[in-house]
């Protein structure tokens, strides 16, 4: 299941080497009004070093984001790379573009209309010379097209599916192209609902119809068709021209035969990318996206050279320069420990 589209942030730590570690942050939630924007900050903060096991010195911190530095989670998580890190490198990538990046085409199309399914939004952007010239956001993602199939089944049938459940009835359903793995109509299990509410501990099996399942899903796209619409019409006229021709790319976990679907109601070619298997849990395709425009222009990072500091640390104490313990930090005093050079004065023999 792709249950990796139903977090709210991601977190990857990448690209050590023996210089300094990599943070990439994805700011996959679309935090509304009355929402916590600095969720992100707070992690970074708080979550990060501990959930990603860490150490310094951090060199580069990657943001993606929907609409990029226009995301209201951006800012906050910028002055906290900075304060966290100071000689740390921020770079913010529109989630667009690390998505076109990392589809690997070839030849990249000059321009096209980039359709990225998340959690809780789907973005859609016109980016042309891997440049942002119009976008858009769309609430619901992911789980409002397992949300619209639950709300179906309990009206309709009076039955209560859990999240799993309705995602994978979105996924192997046939509402827009046979299931590779489901032939036939799926048939899926629920709570009875009673009294207006579920029964957990009793189970009842329905079957829902590719024909069904369309008529429910289709409908959550119409605002996908409205953005693109809306994108094309903002753009300058030989760009929408240039992304005209591109026709979409639809990345993250979209439904099987969602291009054709999409081509269908906009008249404009489309193709989907598909996760590999570890998409999964990752989404790769952004992730490869970023080691791309980073592989392309890697980042130049202060970093302060540590082994030099402790060298320095060691011969300042050997020599006697410094006798105050408390000029050097834990992590150097904890060096000079392991080097026999504390308590007291150095034991240049037992070096």
């Amino acid at each position: 299941m792709l249950w990796w589209a139903l977090e709210e942030i991601r977190i990857q730590r990448a690209g050590r080497n023996a210089r300094y570690t990599q943070v990439l942050l994805e700011l996959a939630w679309n935090p509304g009004p009355g929402s916590d924007a600095s969720l992100a900050a707070e992690l970074l903060a708080v979550g990060v070093p501990k959930a990603s096991q860490l150490w310094p010195p951090i060199g580069s911190v990657v943001l993606v984001a929907p609409g990029a530095g226009a995301h209201p989670g951006v800012q906050p998580a910028v002055d906290t790379v900075r304060e966290q890190w100071p000689g740390a490198e921020v770079r913010v990538v529109d989630e667009t573009v690390a998505a076109l990046v990392g589809a690997g085409q070839d030849p990249e199309p000059a321009a096209c209309v980039v359709v990225h399914l998340d959690a809780v939004h789907i973005s859609v952007a016109l980016v042309a010379g891997r440049e942002v010239v119009a976008s858009g956001l769309a609430t619901g993602g992911a789980r409002g097209l397992a949300d619209v199939v639950i709300g179906h089944v309990r009206e309709e049938h009076g039955l209560d599916l859990g999240l799993q459940t309705a995602w994978s009835a979105v996924v192997h359903g046939g509402a827009f192209a046979p299931s590779p793995t489901v032939p036939g109509p799926l048939s899926v299990h629920g709570s009875p609902i009673t009294d207006d509410r579920p029964r957990p501990r009793q189970q009842a099996e329905i079957t829902l119809s590719p024909t069904e399942l369309r008529a429910v899903v289709a409908p959550a796209h119409q605002p996908v068709v409205d953005l693109v619409a809306r994108v094309l019409r903002d753009a300058p006229p030989e760009t929408a021209r240039q992304a005209t021709a591109g026709g979409l790319l639809l990345t993250g976990p979209h439904p099987p035969g969602a291009e054709d679907h999409l081509t269908e109601r906009t008249g404009l070619p489309a193709r989907r990318i598909t996760e590999p298997r570890n998409g999964f849990e990752h989404p790769q395709v952004l992730r490869d996206g970023v080691a791309r425009l980073l592989a392309e222009n890697p980042p130049a990072p202060v970093v302060e050279d540590r082994a030099g500091r402790f060298r320095k640390v060691v011969e300042d104490w050997a020599s006697s320069s410094v006798e105050d313990q408390d000029a050097y930090t834990p992590e150097e005093l904890a060096l000079l420990d392991a080097l026999r050079l504390l308590p007291g004065r150095p034991k240049t023999g037992e070096r």
